[in-house]
């Protein structure tokens, strides 16, 4: 079980997420571990400059993770609604990366989101 002093939600406000109260979770030096029961009704979505793939369950269409590759690496960020974990509203940012270029993108999800990702099929919730 990880703590959750210190992780920051994001609430992005791109036309994708903002509608949805999207937020994610990310630590730059953290690990996401994702079961899934049927990787079969695990799929992506790719949207805007396609760097990013949303991942959803295909039986109830909940976005649970999003994972891009850097340097032959796959790092993510999980959505909050999908953990079973509270998060002080206080620590909550909105945030806007619309301005950035390609290059500013890769960066920064290189240094923010999680740098260990792993998808696994078995016991899962869902």
């Amino acid at each position: 079980h990880h703590s959750t002093d210190g992780l920051v939600a994001r609430a992005c406000q791109c036309l994708f997420c903002r509608p949805r109260g999207t937020s994610y979770i990310s630590d730059a030096g953290g690990r996401l571990e994702v079961r899934v029961r049927d990787l079969r009704y695990l799929y992506a979505h790719v949207f805007g400059t396609g760097t990013a793939d949303f991942m959803h369950c295909g039986r109830c269409n909940h976005l649970v993770y999003v994972s891009t590759e850097i340097d032959g690496r796959l790092y993510g960020l999980v959505v909050q609604e999908s953990l079973d974990v509270d998060i002080d509203p206080g620590r909550s940012r909105a945030m806007d990366f619309g301005g950035e270029s390609l290059e500013q993108r890769v960066a920064r999800r290189a240094e923010t989101w999680i740098p260990d990702i792993s998808v696994t099929e078995g016991a899962g919730s869902w």
